[in-house]
């Protein structure tokens, strides 16, 4: 996630404590852009820094808080610099295994990565005018591998897995005239295949909690290992 960060045009990051700290001025209502990543309660004492430098970007931020214990040493807090729960987020994991090929989809290398990161984009509602260039850049990481699903041959889901002895299904997404097709349960199933032929220990993602996504997700045999809270801070 960082890797990516650090490619887009505009986002800075600082660091405090564990947790990460990336920040957008001139697109202060994308929440990836603008999220803070790895906050628990040992970096309480950070949190008024982290408003700060958020305040000073003048963005509110996103704090994705997973479960820990002493959890109100950064809800209290939160709450009295006026942030609030407003979603949940579900973290699966599973032990990765091979499944059926399915035709539909296919791995991809980088003399199609504008087309990866056109469709992936697309499918989560981002204009065409909005430039591509820090999706396609995964196609430069050695650790990640892309693919397409496609009807017709016309590419229209795309989902990305990041490798290493816990994968990562990393980002997905379906053109909205091919959804209901059953193409992101095809590309979870690829993407775990691909793990498992890797020598992946474990597979993991997320999803919105109790989403169509995570439904897809366990499906394929992953299961929740926790839920995080959402929280950002009021206007």
């Amino acid at each position: 996630m960082l890797d990516w960060l650090r490619g887009i045009p505009g986002v800075q990051i600082e660091r405090f404590g564990a947790a990460w700290a990336p920040v957008n001025p001139d697109e202060p209502e994308l929440d990836f852009q603008n999220r803070l990543i790895g906050l628990y309660p040992e970096d309480a004492g950070q949190l008024d820094a982290i408003l700060a430098y958020y305040r000073e970007a003048g963005v509110r931020p996103w704090f994705e808080l997973p479960p820990a214990h002493d959890f109100e040493r950064l809800s209290g807090p939160l709450v009295a610099a006026g942030a609030r729960p407003i979603a949940f987020h579900t973290v699966l994991y599973g032990e990765p295994e091979p499944f059926e090929a399915d035709a539909r989809v296919r791995e991809i290398g980088r003399d199609e990565a504008g087309v990866f990161a056109s469709v992936l984009l697309r499918g989560h509602g981002v204009p065409d005018d909005v430039p591509r260039s820090h999706v396609a850049r995964w196609a430069e990481n050695p650790t990640a591998r892309l693919f397409l699903a496609e009807v017709e041959g016309v590419p229209a889901a795309a989902g990305a897995l990041v490798l290493g002895e816990v994968a990562n299904l990393a980002n997905a997404s379906t053109l909205a005239e091919f959804r209901g097709r059953g193409l992101q349960s095809a590309l979870i199933r690829a993407r775990i295949s691909a793990a498992a032929a890797a020598g992946s220990v474990l597979v993991c993602s997320g999803a919105a909690w109790a989403s169509q996504s995570q439904r897809n997700l366990e499906r394929a045999g992953l299961r929740i290992a926790y839920t995080k809270t959402v929280w950002r801070l009021r206007p």
